[in-house]
């Protein structure tokens, strides 16, 4: 999800910077980090709360309205 918008937002050339460890629940290495960070800086999210993201979780399609809504100002 968090690759889907932001290559949607900027393009499928976009590289987010380097992720700092900003959730509990999101290693260094995992392969999303560095975009599930940038999601978070840019408050698109802030995760699932008490500073875990859930990577693993589901988005329903009332949580991906409110992303769309964010990433693209709707």
């Amino acid at each position: 999800m968090a690759v889907f918008l932001l290559r949607a937002r900027y393009g499928p050339g976009y590289s987010p910077p380097a992720a700092i460890g900003i959730f509990n629940d999101v290693d260094l290495s995992h392969w999303a980090v560095h975009w599930i960070e940038q999601l978070a800086a840019e408050g698109i999210t802030a995760g699932c709360g008490n500073g875990n993201y859930c990577p693993e979780a589901s988005v329903t399609r009332a949580q991906m309205a409110v992303f769309l809504v964010r990433t693209f100002g709707l």
